[in-house]
Order: structure tokens, then C-alpha cells, then sequence
């Protein structure tokens, strides 16, 4: 006989994919740290002999199943907690941007894809650093003031999702459960 989906099968889909639903401190710290571990571990999928053979579309692939898993596992615990899942849309919405970024980034030092970006080089890079440098020296910076803040912004706008993402899960692991679904509506 076909193994045809049935309610357990629709049940583990739901549980996997979907955010709604309810989840414990708990089980919320257990696998918001697995994440975390993962995600950490993703990095490795921009070593050059990875990039070489499959570009950055590994990191990608995994950055986007383990931002979803994040948001899942934050709207539950926020559903738990009898709050919505606003913030952890936002919080998901800043980190995706930054991956974003980097690989705007990480695709102009790489040039690794065929699109629109297939130009792309270093040379880019470069130029804006040789622009940040002609500004400071118009300005008469030769201090390179100017260019110690740009390198200060760029830092925390690599870091500040980072940042952002760890103290959310601080702050919804901390929250306390409501009683009941009807509490949370309240």
C-alpha cells in the first residue's frame, strides 16, 4: 500500500516550516544555540576551495534555511510568551539585509557569479577606498580621520544584526510563558 500523506506527515511539515505554534524557554535556548552553532559553522562555506567549486551559493542556501529556522523558532517562543511576531520578523528583516550586503560584498572581491554582478572585482572595492582617501585629502585630513570613521561604520553595520539578533534571544528566552492561548490573544 502507497504511503500517502496523512496527518502525522502534515503534522512534522507544520512543525518544521511553519511559525506558528507555541514553544517553551527551554527547548527556544536548546535550539536558538544549535543555530547559532550552525550558523557559526556556516562560514566555512566561504573558504576559497568552496567558493571555487560551488560559488556562494552554498552560503546562501544556508543562510536562508538557518534566518528561517531562527524566525520560526523566535515567533513561537514570542506566541508562547502571548506576544506577536513583529519583532522577530524586524529583528530577521536586519540580519537578512546584512547578509545581503555581505554578499554584495563578498560577490564583488569573488566575482563568483554569472548575473549582473560578472564584472564585479576588487577593483570596486578599491575605488571607494581611493575615494575615501581623495575626500579626506581634499578636506585636508591627511590624519586619515575620515577614513578611521568609515571603517568604524562599516564595522558596526557588520556587527550591530549580530548584536541585535543575540540580545532578541536573550530577551524572548527570558520572557515568561502565558497560560493559554487565550491569555496570549489578550
Amino acid at each position: 500500500m502507497p504511503c500517502l500523506p496523512g496527518p502525522t506527515t502534515m503534522r512534522a511539515v507544520r512543525f518544521l516550516f511553519s511559525p506558528g505554534g507555541r514553544l517553551k524557554p527551554q527547548p527556544f535556548v536548546y535550539g536558538a544555540i544549535a543555530v547559532y552553532a550552525v550558523g557559526l559553522a556556516s562560514h566555512w562555506l566561504t573558504a576559497p576551495d568552496v567558493i571555487a567549486r560551488g560559488g556562494l551559493w552554498p552560503f546562501v542556501a544556508a543562510q536562508v534555511v538557518l534566518i528561517w529556522i531562527w524566525f520560526m523558532l523566535h515567533a513561537r517562543r514570542m506566541h508562547d510568551a502571548g506576544r506577536g511576531s513583529g519583532l522577530a520578523v524586524g529583528v530577521a528583516l536586519l540580519y537578512t539585509l546584512s547578509i545581503a550586503l555581505l554578499l554584495i560584498i563578498a560577490d564583488g572581491f569573488f566575482n563568483t557569479s554569472d548575473g549582473l554582478m560578472a564584472n564585479a572585482n576588487a577593483t570596486g572595492a578599491l575605488g571607494l577606498i581611493l575615494l575615501v582617501y581623495v575626500v579626506a585629502t581634499l578636506l585636508g585630513s591627511m590624519q586619515y580621520d575620515l577614513a578611521w570613521v568609515v571603517v568604524a561604520i562599516l564595522v558596526v553595520m557588520a556587527v550591530l544584526p549580530i548584536v541585535v539578533s543575540v540580545f532578541f534571544t536573550i530577551w524572548a528566552a527570558t520572557r515568561r510563558t502565558v497560560g493559554s492561548a487565550i491569555e496570549a490573544t489578550r
